[in-house]
């Protein structure tokens, strides 16, 4: 007879939970019209996928870590940001439809490459993680940028490609490092719950600006090693 799964289940499990939830949150916040909120559920995901691990290190792995980690990243990392995006780009009709789309099913084969690779020092491609958080920052400041939509659109295929890509990432696991992350982060969803919109705004210009660092920089050193 099977165990009870219930029992299998470990304090990171229930942190991945419910970085799940919030990414259902999201889906169903999107579905009310209420999309700054369906992007404040994704940047709580963020913190719950970020907890997650944390916490791991502190109590432990499950038998069902890795697996339910993955399942849950592809509901907040990769459906809802797809789901938030159709919601933007809607007037543009079914044409739309494609580029979301996209970006799901390449954070889901990037999961699963992940997931058979059994790299443990860095990551094949962006993580799902981040395409997910630039895809809801870059809505927040949908308001500031030119030409939103194409803009929009030309990001997605963008992501989408890097998720898939062979391009090595580091793991970032230093806490001085992410700590200027989380604050704004913390900052941004508090600043959001106050309805202190210009501040949100700020908060997630930086915040896309600090994550776009990390994504470029692996780019910017090949390209200038290959050119010295």
């Amino acid at each position: 007879m099977g165990q009870n799964i219930l029992k299998l289940i470990k304090p990171a499990d229930i942190i991945t939970l419910i970085n799940a939830l919030m990414g259902f949150a999201s889906i169903i916040m999107t579905l009310k019209g209420e999309l700054e909120v369906a992007l404040v559920f994704i940047l709580l995901a963020v913190i719950a996928d970020g907890a997650d691990g944390a916490v791991a290190r502190f109590s432990g792995n499950g038998v069902l870590g890795a697996n339910l980690d993955s399942l849950s990243d592809v509901i907040s990392f990769g459906v809802a940001p797809a789901v938030v995006s159709y919601a933007v780009l809607s007037n543009l009709g079914n044409f739309a439809l494609v580029f979301p789309a996209f970006f799901m099913v390449c954070g889901t084969l990037r999961l699963a490459r992940f997931n058979v690779s059994g790299k443990k020092d860095g990551f094949e491609g962006i993580p799902i993680t981040a395409g997910g958080f630039i895809v809801a920052l870059f809505v927040m400041v949908k308001d500031i940028v030119p030409y939103f939509e194409y803009a929009f659109l030309a990001l997605l295929v963008i992501l989408s490609l890097l998720m898939v890509s062979t391009i090595s990432y580091p793991k970032i696991k230093n806490p001085l490092t992410l700590a200027p992350l989380v604050i704004v982060l913390v900052f941004n969803i508090a600043a959001f719950y106050l309805g202190l919109t210009d501040l949100v705004k700020k908060g997630s210009l930086l915040l896309f600006i600090l994550i776009m660092i990390y994504v470029l920089s692996p780019i910017g050193v090949k390209l200038y090693d290959r050119n010295k």
